[in-house]
């Protein structure tokens, strides 16, 4: 048979699949995109399978179609959160269930994930797990057992031999030397990893001793990091709170930052971020939480005070320089919980992003800090990840932080 003639049958199978999938009408009083577009009022979007087919401010529908309209409410992707542990629980200390059974902690992880989901969103970067139990609750969301949002996941977080280690058992890949951080980034995608987070700098939830503005890998380390995660289609995240850690791994070809604490030491470093698209991931609700929160080791707590000006400035700073701003809690830090991610949001507008530019922060532009290409905008053939709230987030963020009225993953309705 000819290959023309197997592309018309693939074709005409493609069609039918379409014609024989249940089309959705979302309408409500507003819509917004993701791509910091302006807000389209009314709002619709059109949903066949797993995939957006049409979105405006009219669109047409098959006769058949399933219409639910929300009044006085918005439209928006569902909001991904580029910096999440589902493994931990957000306890002022973590190492209060460092004994409890794997069993248990992945049960626990799942509520996280459902929680999260629950909140509108629909995409998750897990930056650091424990003992790879994160890729088991994968499995278990792709064979049905449970519904979570979208994983992507980084594994154990590749380190130098470090105190930090100590206080996140099974969550760190500790490696000296070139050979051994390469072999450390070959485990991690054995395993399953989507993506490879990489310590530049010291943790402010360490022991004292170990500083967050102090750099950890070496030059050539970041870079044998970089290029044999890069060399096998996976993109890399920095944790780097001090600025020679940040510039090393900026240097290195990292693709987000984590934190970024003290980049506006070096606006030099923040305008190659820009040039290069190197985005910030700057979780600011985590040392909002450290710094204020009781019963937090009081040397971690300290680091976290110390910090608060630093990441605020340097949020101004990225503003200013046209860093790419991707949105990410750091979820699971004290006090930081799941389900409550879209406080981050807040506080992004509170230091200067106006609401359109959070919400894509939080969608369009997370992705893009992803890789991904098919979701975060509203748009057609991207998969069909919705959300509907109650209110006008372009006008009050804090929209955001209620519970939504709907939520679509892949064009399932999920809430």
């Amino acid at each position: 048979m000819h290959s023309r003639q197997l592309t018309r049958e693939r074709r005409t199978d493609f069609a039918l699949t379409l014609s024989n999938t249940r089309a959705v009408l979302i309408t409500a009083g507003a819509l917004i995109d993701g791509s910091s577009a302006a807000v389209l009022r009314p709002g619709m979007v059109l949903i066949e399978g797993d995939r957006i087919r049409a979105v405006g401010t009219h669109v047409d529908a098959p006769a058949d179609a399933e219409r639910i309209d929300f009044p006085n409410a918005t439209i928006t992707p569902g909001l991904i959160d580029c910096h999440i542990h589902l493994s931990d629980a957000g306890l002022a200390d973590a190492s209060a269930q460092d004994s409890d059974p794997s069993g248990l902690r992945i049960l626990r992880m799942a509520e996280h994930a459902r929680r999260t989901l629950s909140a509108g969103f629909t995409t998750v970067r897990d930056a650091g797990g424990r003992d790879h139990l994160e890729f088991a609750l994968r499995r278990a969301a792709q064979e049905g057992l449970i519904r979570t949002p979208r994983l992507v996941l980084a594994g154990k977080i590749v380190s130098m031999t470090t105190a930090g280690a100590s206080s996140w058992p099974g969550m760190y890949r500790q490696a000296d030397g070139v050979s051994e951080v390469v072999k450390a980034v070959r485990e991690q995608v054995a395993a399953g990893a989507d993506v490879i987070k990489i310590m530049a700098t010291g943790a402010v939830l360490s022991p004292g001793h170990e500083r967050p503005t102090s750099a950890q890998f070496t030059r050539e380390e970041l870079k044998a990091a970089v290029e044999t995660a890069h060399a096998m289609g996976l993109r890399v995240a920095a944790h780097a709170h001090g600025i020679e850690g940040i510039a090393r791994a900026v240097e290195a070809g990292v693709d987000t930052i984590e934190h970024g604490t003290h980049l506006h030491e070096d606006p030099g470093v923040a305008k190659d971020m820009a040039a290069h698209g190197v985005f910030l991931v700057p979780t600011l609700k985590a040392l909002e939480r450290i710094a204020e929160g009781v019963g937090v080791p009081e040397d971690m707590r300290a680091k976290a005070q110390d910090r608060r000006s630093d990441r605020d400035r340097t949020f101004r700073v990225a503003l200013e320089m046209g860093v790419p701003i991707a949105m990410g809690t750091d979820a699971a830090t004290p006090f930081n919980r799941h389900g409550e991610n879209a406080d981050e949001l807040a506080l992004m507008v509170a230091l200067g992003m106006t609401p359109i530019a959070a919400i894509a922060a939080a969608s369009g532009v997370a992705a893009r800090a992803l890789g991904r290409d098919d979701i975060g905008v509203l748009a057609s053939g991207r998969l069909a990840d919705v959300v509907v709230w109650d209110g006008e987030p372009s006008e009050d963020i804090r929209t955001l932080q209620r519970a939504p009225r709907a939520v679509f993953l892949g064009g399932d309705r999920a809430v």
